[in-house]
């Protein structure tokens, strides 16, 4: 008898606990949903690595391509974040300058060739 009893209580115990997890994570969960500010960030943040590692490759092996190339990814993920808001005026700027910058890296692109 004391078994069962055992086994009884372990059961309620596990499945308490189960709802308690079940319940009690997945409104905290959904909060980890990213804004689209968050994505761009992550998105720039990344990218920022790679055109440091092209900027140093640039300047070392005189490889424009790749620097142009990674400053074009950041410039289309960047105007995709400003057509989907259009109301962040700082991110629109910043896309203002990116451009500039890309087109000079072109410009130094084309001119070698």
């Amino acid at each position: 008898m004391f078994v069962i009893s055992s086994m009884t209580r372990t059961l309620l115990g596990s499945a308490l606990v189960s709802a308690l997890i079940l319940f009690g994570i997945v409104p905290p969960a959904l909060a980890w949903k990213e804004t689209d500010q968050q994505a761009y960030y992550n998105k720039m943040s990344l990218l920022k690595v790679m055109l440091e590692g092209a900027r140093i490759r640039a300047v070392e092996t005189n490889d424009l391509q790749t620097l142009c190339l990674i400053m074009s990814i950041g410039n289309d993920v960047t105007v995709r974040y400003v057509e989907l808001n259009p109301n962040d005026v700082e991110i629109s700027n910043r896309l203002d300058g990116m451009r500039n910058d890309m087109t000079a890296c072109l410009a130094l692109l084309y001119s070698k060739e």
